[in-house]
């Protein structure tokens, strides 16, 4: 069992949904997200405003273009992950119905703001089944902030 942080990046925040970050499976392995960092950086907008961020869940990877990125393991000494993730996103995943989980978590923050969720113990990990393109995406919308979402994810691969 390995930890692995990958940054999230999505320089194009505007008043529809772009994904900071999609992390899925290869199908060999159970993933197990149990951090997500974020915030905004860039110009700030002349009148207050907010971002809302949003986690849900995707079941392909098809529609998706962005920039490949290895995740960089916590400790050293374990392998590369078998997992996959994409930030940076230009064309959007097409995220699953609200059966299956669309918005497990949701928060708005000032555009000065920075947020971070923690799971409390295994038991709370957000997780993402071994079955090959299947995952979690993080993704963020303002009708006022044009600038830039950034932050980090962090999981285990078992």
């Amino acid at each position: 069992m390995a930890n692995y942080s990958a940054p999230l990046l999505q320089g194009t925040v505007s008043s529809s949904f772009k994904t900071a970050g999609a992390l899925w499976s290869s199908g060999v392995r159970r993933l197990m997200v149990y951090e997500i960092e974020f915030g905004q950086t860039g110009g700030l907008s002349s009148t207050d405003c907010q971002v809302q961020w949003d986690v849900s869940r995707f079941g392909s990877t098809a529609a998706i273009v962005g920039a490949a990125v290895v995740p960089n393991a916590l400790d050293i000494a374990d392998s590369s992950p078998l997992a996959q993730y994409t930030n940076a996103v230009t064309t959007e995943l097409t995220y699953t119905g609200a059966a299956a989980g669309l918005s497990i978590k949701s928060w708005a923050i000032n555009q000065r703001g920075s947020y971070r969720w923690r799971a409390l113990d295994d038991g709370d990990n957000l997780i993402i089944p071994a079955t090959a393109g299947t995952g979690l995406g993080v993704r963020a919308l303002s009708a006022s902030f044009a600038s830039t979402g950034i932050g980090s994810l962090a999981f285990v691969e078992r």
